[in-house]
């Protein structure tokens, strides 16, 4: 041994060798278990503990393929009524590599010199780890369909009823539906999908739907009786005429006009097309009768116009037609024309009215149901009326002999009317007010007159 050379104490000869032991013990521990899952871990009852990841996935693969997981079943309970589904149905599947992945984390939650306590717990108390199970909703919902289709029930509005006599409003009231929560019976299969190897059962949950209209909230608006009608009579000689008057009519039937709220006949009927089945039937264009798409739908408007002038309501927009015409009196008409000309109306009352058109036969009925005001009565009426001559329009021709006369159109007189509105409050007159001053268009008849000369014939005497 070299003089000056100290040698070192055995204690720390010892240390360094304990050391280097754990060290190298370590080092040996973590190469191996870099990839491997502690031992004392298990995937539901599949011992994976000491085996690589890839190993474990393939043995995860295996076991689920040999139990015929894909056959599971899923029990669903509603009522009275069980439903069995698979897995493979419902579309439930492992997550294998989140499953395997949970698995190896499993006492790894520190850093690997401080794990020994956590693994060796592990080894005498084996840890089960939960399937990591997932649903594809899509499929999981189209599968529940048939559920929903024998099981789920729309709820019911409620709605406006007329008595037999048309004078009365009744309430048909609301029925609630039944609903399957999908939302929560997907969680509820999600969460009970605990094993790999146990069927599930499940209470589908069932929540009650409140119908969007409900008896309270209808008797709320107070509609209990007729408040105003009018009838207008037409000819049923023109089909076509009748048929866009049943079509208008229908398209107003059951409308709701809320108290404050403007109704506007173009928005609720909208535009008279060929597409809507409207026809061709004799229209007002310039002064004369020609045939036109919609044909006969202002007897609609005018129709509405005179209930709406008998329930003593706002009017905001109306125009009369420029000729009179034959189902009412000068200045009860209103006319209409999609885009330009409107029949508008506030709803005054402090309730809601129901607006109802009957056709009975060839007779028209408009009809506001609400609440009537005690003692209040509506007159409508005419004055100033006066006539104007429908004259003649002359139209000399050769094709006619001097001084003969034929008609080629008839003429159609012109009126002037004012019209009022007088209200009553238990027989006594609360307000008189002008509706309104209207004057229609006189059409001149129109005649032929010859003006061709009459040859004289030379008649000569041969006897």
């Amino acid at each position: 041994m070299e003089e000056g050379k100290k040698q070192l104490p055995r204690w720390k000869v010892i240390l360094i060798t304990v050391i280097s032991f754990l060290l190298l013990s370590t080092g040996l521990d973590f190469y191996y278990h870099r990839d491997r899952i502690y031992a004392g871990v298990c995937i539901d009852k599949i011992n994976v503990g000491g085996l690589t990841k890839e190993k474990a996935g393939h043995l995860l693969a295996e076991e689920l393929t040999k139990n015929n997981f894909d056959q599971n079943t899923v029990e669903l309970i509603i009522n009275d009524s069980v439903y069995n589904k698979t897995f493979a149905q419902l579309g439930i599947n492992v997550d294998v590599n989140s499953t395997i992945d949970s698995a190896f984390s499993a006492g790894r939650e520190v850093l690997h010199l401080f794990r020994y306590p956590k693994r060796l717990q592990l080894a005498r108390n084996k840890l089960t780890i939960l399937p990591s199970i997932q649903i594809d909703q899509a499929q999981f919902q189209k599968e529940l369909e048939e559920i929903l289709a024998e099981t789920e029930q729309a709820a019911v509005n409620a709605s406006f009823k007329l008595s037999a006599d048309r004078e009365k409003v009744e309430i048909e009231p609301d029925q609630p539906g039944r609903r399957v929560d999908i939302g929560k019976t997907y969680q509820a299969v999600l969460e009970s999908a605990k094993s790999f190897f146990a069927p599930i059962t499940i209470e589908v949950p069932i929540s009650e739907v409140e119908a969007e209209v409900t008896a309270e909230s209808l008797a709320s608006l107070a509609i209990t009786e007729k408040i105003a009608a009018f009838s207008t009579v037409f000819s049923t000689g023109n089909a076509n005429r009748a048929h866009n008057i049943r079509l208008a009519a229908a398209a107003l039937d059951k409308s709701l006009i809320l108290p404050n709220a403007i109704f506007s006949f173009n928005e609720t009927v909208g535009n008279a097309t060929a597409a809507k089945g409207y026809r061709a039937a004799p229209v007002i264009v310039n002064g004369r009768l020609v045939d036109g798409i919609g044909g006969g739908i202002c007897q609609v408007s005018s129709t509405l116009y005179n209930t709406v002038l008998l329930a003593d309501l706002a009017i905001i927009e109306r125009r009369n037609h420029g000729l009179t015409v034959n189902y009412l009196p000068p200045g009860l008409d209103a006319t209409v024309a999609y885009g330009s000309i409107d029949l508008k109306f506030k709803n005054t009352r402090p309730h809601a009215l129901w607006l109802r058109t009957f056709v009975d036969g060839n007779k028209l009925t408009v009809v506001l149901y609400g609440t009537k005001i005690p003692g209040h009565e509506v007159k409508v009426y005419t004055t100033n009326v006066q006539k104007i001559p429908a004259g003649e329009k002359i139209i000399e021709t050769k094709d006619l002999p001097k001084g003969k006369k034929e008609l080629i159109r008839e003429g159609q007189p012109g009126y002037r009317a004012t019209v009022w509105r007088a209200v009553y409050l238990n027989g006594q007159e609360e307000r008189r007010e002008k509706i309104s001053q209207d004057t229609y268009r006189a059409v001149p008849a129109e005649y032929r007159v010859g003006t061709a000369e009459i040859p004289v014939t030379d008649v000569t005497d041969t006897q």
